[in-house]
């Protein structure tokens, strides 16, 4: 038995599943969320804090590593960034994927 022969006798069995098939395409295509930029709730908290003009070096050791030191005691802390500048100081906190960074950042 060929292939053509096998598809004409069950043509009403492939036709039925080529109609299942396009309409469980269109429910999904209604169902589906759809956004140009879809939600993403990344794992990270940025710090930035301002002191006026202190220099840099002044900023690093008074502001940037005490703080850098208690966002380590934090559980969950995966890495730790920061950048220092005259009077700014800008600190990225990295958490694990499936962590609780608001229950983290309150049980420190």
């Amino acid at each position: 038995m060929s292939f053509t022969a096998w598809a004409q006798s069950h043509a009403r069995s492939i036709l039925f599943l080529l109609a299942a098939l396009v309409l469980a395409g269109v429910v999904a295509s209604f169902a589906l969320p759809v956004a140009l930029f879809p939600h993403v709730d990344f794992p990270r908290v940025r710090i930035t804090l301002d002191a006026g003009d202190r220099p840099a070096e002044q900023m690093a050791i008074e502001v940037t590593t005490p703080v850098e030191e208690a966002v380590r005691a934090i559980p969950g802390v995966r890495t730790v960034r920061s950048t220092t500048s005259r009077g700014t100081t800008k600190i990225s906190i990295n958490f694990a994927w499936r962590g609780n960074r608001v229950s983290a950042m309150l049980h420190s």
